[in-house]
């Protein structure tokens, strides 16, 4: 009887730590991502404004990388890679650091060309503006499945590199898909990212544009981050998930 006492005491906590701090969170966090969708102008606006780090933004990134790590699993599935707990964590906390950088890359070029905002800005916006990275990764499954299977390959062959390379160039479908990230990539980055700075940090057209020229900073962050998701999945033992 105790115990039965002490656990619905726990379950009590839980729901009401869930229903006075989580619950508000989202909320704020899903009337944030419908006003980008609806007004991004009024958005943009909003963000300039929020100093220091924005709890409700960086929530919202946590749930940009678990919808990367879903639209991922196919792709491990496809590569006989059989997911568990510990790699579902790993990639989720990989996908929410590649974000949390490729912030950070856009807050450094709008520093570089005199922005006075705080770098925060950047990387608070850009969590939300990165939901359409989840978008872009329904076109990139057939490649991921063959980065997947590369990835696994590189665990007793050759390089990841190699391997990636090797994979997608045996698969029409895997290189078209390639192609087309690519080029969805350009786009977000020139004009999604381009009108982010435009608006956060009072740029006009050139200087928003030019501060993308970080976007090299950018995709510099992108494999480093990439290689060092694949040592760390490497060393979760995803070499042998994948037997």
């Amino acid at each position: 009887m105790a115990i039965e006492v002490k656990r619905n005491k726990k379950l009590e906590k839980i729901i009401g730590f869930f229903l006075e701090k989580i619950w508000p969170a989202l909320c704020a966090s899903a009337q944030d991502a419908r006003e980008l969708i609806q007004s991004n102008s009024s958005f943009f606006a909003t963000m300039r404004d929020r100093k220091g780090v924005c709890s409700n933004a960086w929530l919202f990134g946590i749930f940009v990388a678990i919808g990367l790590g879903v639209l991922g699993l196919p792709a491990s599935r496809s590569a006989g890679i059989t997911p568990n707990l510990e790699f579902a964590g790993v990639m989720t906390m990989m996908n929410w650091l590649l974000v949390a950088l490729y912030g950070v890359c856009f807050a450094i070029g709008s520093r570089l060309l005199g922005s006075d905002r705080e770098m925060l800005v950047s990387v608070n916006t850009f969590f939300y503006v990165s939901g359409w990275l989840v978008v872009l990764k329904l076109f990139e499954m057939p490649a991921l499945g063959a980065r997947f299977k590369a990835m696994a390959q590189s665990c007793s062959a050759f390089s990841y590199d190699e391997a990636v390379t090797s994979a997608i160039q045996q698969s029409s479908m895997a290189k078209t898909s390639d192609d087309i990230v690519l080029i969805g990539y350009l786009m977000f980055i020139g004009f999604a990212i381009a009108k982010m700075q435009r608006s956060v940090h009072d740029f006009g057209w050139i200087r928003a544009i030019t501060s993308n020229s970080d976007w090299y900073g950018s995709i510099e962050c992108d494999g480093v981050v990439r290689s060092r998701a694949h040592h760390l999945a490497a060393d979760m033992q995803l070499c042998k998930l994948s037997t």
